[in-house]
């Protein structure tokens, strides 16, 4: 009996060791990225002739100086290890950056490193549960073929599910002889832009869907941008709703399959009305061989769309109709992002038919009222930003599309005409519109992978270098507000000496005075301010600093202010983000 005991007992112990071991070597998969990349024999397959390189069906054209451009076609899986074979340089460059980026995250969000990527890759796998089996086969022989962890692929191409982006913009133009043109800045570089702003064309040749070309980030397998061989176009701008749904279906590969299955606007509509979503898109939609086109809001729960009706239609990053608006993050009801583009989208001129040119001109913009420059200007937004890391504009008319590239500003990069035909090398469509160096030196310092506080230093540097450059010396005063340093007050005072008549310098200005206990020059400063020249966000900065000034001295101000603000707050949702964000700012000013 003991023995046969002890037997058991040796047994469950064995039982244990071996469950600790493969618990360990789980947690060890789970909190790992990229992990172990191993070579494959497919690679010793690939033929190469110049720019041209091959692996079964599939072939690859690097051009100098041009996006990679790779056509692969079989089934999922197929297509899958073509692009992991062909793709691979670019996809170990990729996730080379994507961990460079996780790194950077989790020390913004004081997240562990491997509890991040654990998150992560939980994420990705319980999205990609969900996916359609074709698609999970394809993800499949991309690892296989790339020899890049199954996990990591998968997190690679599901990153849009797990971590969203928040710019970008789209607009449809009629172009002669009731043909149609469609444009989008893509505004992600902002998300660790110096590594995440490379792009590559992949076109999917599967049997019995459609033909689709995209141009997104190596491993995104889904579509962000993108079109089908039936004339069927699309583009997207993020939307953040205040209840993603985590049981919905993934949006980039919800758009594949739409554009695998429809050859016209009608048939998108049912798809994307069929299906609840993780998150929210506001996406703009071109039938180009029918000359319609249409911007589409589909949140988890509901959908609504805005068919093109006159010569011109833009889309931001903004819920549009009143009914889904409701689900929109208060925040963005009270931040000038979306409006700061939208008064440079109406100044536009109205014409009654577009040219290709003409969307370029539009992605480009960056001109307010009265010229002002938004590129350059305070906190401002302009159509083409020191985010935009693509834009591309599909037309009616064209063989194939154009495509403009860059870490930042990429709209005023060099415009290339991309063929159909892969084998033809793209050719220079629009030059190059020249930046101001200072403003390129700030968005290269904006896209960098390091701390707010790093940046501020980087930008105080910048400051000493251009002392009679007004927003430089006021971005110093707003990154060191932000991080409650005292220095904020002593830029915000040179801004506003130059420029007195921008209204966010004053805002600034007013601040620091108060901040320096100049209590009436603060007054002064913040009461010949109009309020209707501030975002809804620095208007509670300017009542806030008006209100502590008057508690305890002027009861009816206090009151006054206090009203004003509440009032703002309470129509537009942001007691919690008051709160949060703008409170303790107000109050470090003490």
């Amino acid at each position: 009996m003991k023995k046969q005991t002890k037997t058991f007992l040796g047994s469950i112990v064995a039982v244990i060791a071996i469950l600790v071991i493969v618990l360990a070597i789980y947690i060890a998969d789970l909190t790992a990225f990229p992990g172990t990349v191993r070579e494959t024999e497919a690679m010793r397959q690939v033929k190469t002739d110049g720019v041209k390189s091959t692996f079964h069906q599939g072939v690859i054209y690097r051009y100098p100086g041009i996006a990679p451009m790779l056509e692969v076609s079989g089934d999922y899986y197929e297509m899958g290890v073509q692009y992991g074979v062909l793709l691979r340089p670019e996809i170990i460059n990729r996730i080379g950056a994507m961990e460079k980026i996780y790194q950077w995250d989790a020390v913004e969000t004081g997240v562990s490193y491997p509890r991040l990527i654990a998150e992560i890759k939980l994420q990705a796998r319980q999205i990609a549960s969900r996916l359609p089996q074709k698609y999970l086969d394809e993800l499949r022989g991309v690892a296989d073929g790339s020899g890049v962890p199954y996990d990591t692929v998968l997190g690679a191409s599901l990153w849009y599910d797990v971590l969203m982006a928040k710019h970008c913009t789209g607009v449809l133009m009629r172009g002669a002889g009731d043909t149609l043109i469609h444009g989008r800045n893509n505004d992600t570089g902002l998300f660790g832009g110096e590594e995440a702003a490379k792009m590559v064309v992949v076109r999917y040749n599967a049997p019995g869907v459609n033909q689709i070309t995209h141009m997104d980030w190596v491993l995104y397998m889904g579509v962000e941008t993108g079109y089908n061989n039936k004339g069927l176009g699309f583009s997207e701008e993020t939307l953040s709703v205040k209840e993603p749904n985590p049981n919905g279906a993934s949006l980039p590969y919800l758009i594949r399959t739409v554009l695998e299955e429809c050859s016209g606007l009608d048939c998108i509509y049912p798809w994307l009305d069929k299906y609840p979503t993780i998150a929210a898109y506001g996406s703009v939609w071109s039938d180009l061989r029918a000359g319609r086109g249409a911007v589409v809001e589909r949140i988890p729960t509901a959908l609504a769309k805005n068919e093109l009706k006159g010569n011109i239609l833009w889309n931001f990053n903004r819920i549009y109709d009143p009914k889904l608006a409701v689900q929109q993050k208060a925040v963005y009801s009270i931040v000038g992002a979306n409006t700061d583009r939208e008064k440079i989208a109406a100044l536009y001129p109205n014409k009654s038919a577009y040219t290709v040119e003409d969307a370029v001109n539009f992605l480009r913009a960056t001109s307010g009222t009265g010229g002002l420059d938004y590129s350059w200007c305070g906190t401002k937004t302009s159509v083409c930003n020191w985010g935009t890391s693509q834009m591309v504009v599909f037309d009616t008319n064209t063989d194939g599309f154009y495509m403009a590239l860059g870490p930042y500003f990429a709209a005023r990069q060099e415009v290339y005409h991309f063929f159909t035909d892969f084998t033809r090398q793209p050719v220079l469509f629009m030059p190059a519109q020249p930046l101001d160096p200072l403003v390129e030196k700030a968005a290269q310092i904006e896209n960098r992978l390091i701390s707010p506080e790093d940046k501020l230093g980087e930008y105080i540097k910048l400051a000493e270098q251009y002392p009679n450059d007004a927003n430089i010396q006021f971005i110093v005063a707003q990154r060191a507000f932000k991080l409650k340093q005292g220095l904020f007050a002593t830029y915000a005072a040179k801004s506003y000496a130059m420029k007195p008549a921008l209204p966010e310098y004053a805002l600034y200005a007013g601040m620091a005075s108060y901040y320096k206990k100049n209590v009436d020059q603060a007054v002064s400063i913040l009461n010949n301010i109009d309020p209707s020249q501030l975002t809804p966000e620095q208007e509670l900065y300017r009542l806030s600093v008006l209100e502590k000034v008057f508690v305890g001295r002027e009861v009816e101000k206090a009151d006054y202010y206090k009203k004003q603000k509440q009032a703002i707050i309470d129509a537009t949702g942001v007691q919690a983000y008051y709160d949060s964000n703008i409170k303790p700012l107000v109050e470090a000013l003490k």
